[in-house]
């Protein structure tokens, strides 16, 4: 009963970390490209637009298929992720199902209909935790019946085996979040209490670089505002998903709220500050158009509502 309990809660765990990275790929354009780029050693220029194809299909079995983890930058050039705790032999299977979804949605047919093309989308598994059996790479090899076989080859990305400086370097801060996994199994495999606590001090210190690495790519434009609460949240949702039962590790869990909630205040203030401004500003302008209609010069105008005359002239019927 117990194992089919940890069964349970694996899959629940597998399910948060997956759901979690459907969101973070959505975040804003400038993040996504930047993680793309990342990820798939590529160059896309920032302001390249990003789309998400309606990739969901009905099978014959009625089942449906939904592969939303595929990417377009650009208008041309697709991306499809995919992400596993542990080593699932099954996971290539399913990358090359749902590419070959995609490669049908944008299939071309020559002009006599002798040919027909189907493009693939790049690929990389992201593994979180590895094991010895986690590949470099997975090959899925095509055989048909006339003898020809086809290599298809997927690239693994082992995010637990870079440290948080290689994560930064690659502008991977999307991926923030799942850095919490670091001291996991450490964790479940402890027999003390005192083993616990001295994990709990260790996994603070790897939280608080998280967040300063948080605030850096903020402040470089990898992410903006939003992007950053959204990483922390997810940050602060998973270190409870699997740290919760240890009590440990309850400073760092506080600790995360703490910064989640002292960022929203912070952002709150913020906006009503600009709010403020905005406000002020357009009373100028409103008090400016009255006496621009009584008769008054651009110049006396500009000196009494405190605003440039080059503004002014905008309200001056040509």
């Amino acid at each position: 009963m117990a194992k089919e309990l940890d069964k349970k809660q694996e899959r629940d765990t597998a399910q948060i970390f997956d759901l979690i990275l459907k969101q973070l790929i959505r975040l804003s354009s400038v993040a996504v490209i930047q993680f793309i780029n990342g990820l798939f050693d590529t160059n896309h220029p920032l302001d390249s637009t990003v789309d998400y194809p309606n990739t969901e299909t009905v099978s014959k079995k009625l089942r449906r298929l939904q592969s939303d983890t595929i990417i377009i930058i650009g208008g041309t050039y697709a991306y499809h992720i995919e992400a596993e705790i542990g080593y699932d032999e099954s996971i290539v299977v399913r990358v090359f199902e749902y590419g070959f979804i995609e490669g049908l949605r944008t299939k071309t047919i020559s002009e006599d209909g002798s040919k027909i093309s189907i493009k693939f989308p790049s690929a990389r598994i992201i593994y979180w935790e590895t094991t010895k059996k986690t590949p470099d790479e997975v090959t899925l090899s095509l055989e048909f019946s006339e003898g020809e076989h086809y290599d298809y080859k997927v690239k693994s990305f082992k995010f637990l085996e870079h440290d948080i400086k290689e994560l930064e370097e690659r502008k991977l801060a999307i991926l923030l979040p799942f850095y919490v996994l670091k001291l996991r199994k450490q964790t479940v495999s402890a027999q003390t209490s005192k083993r616990r606590a001295e994990l709990a001090i260790e996994m603070k210190a790897i939280v608080d670089e998280l967040v300063m690495m948080a605030d850096r790519a903020e402040a470089s434009g990898l992410v903006n505002e939003a992007d950053k609460r959204i990483v922390l949240e997810h940050m602060e949702r998973l270190y409870r998903e699997l740290f919760a039962q240890y009590a440990e590790f309850k400073e760092g869990d506080v600790m995360l709220q703490d910064r989640i909630l002292t960022y929203s205040e912070e952002a709150e203030l913020k906006g009503k500050a600009e709010g403020r401004a905005e406000g002020k500003v357009e009373k100028a302008f409103d008090m400016a158009r009255k006496l621009l209609a009584r008769g008054m010069t651009l110049l006396e105008v500009a000196e009494i509502a405190e605003l440039p005359i080059d503004k002014l002239k905008t309200l001056v019927p040509r």
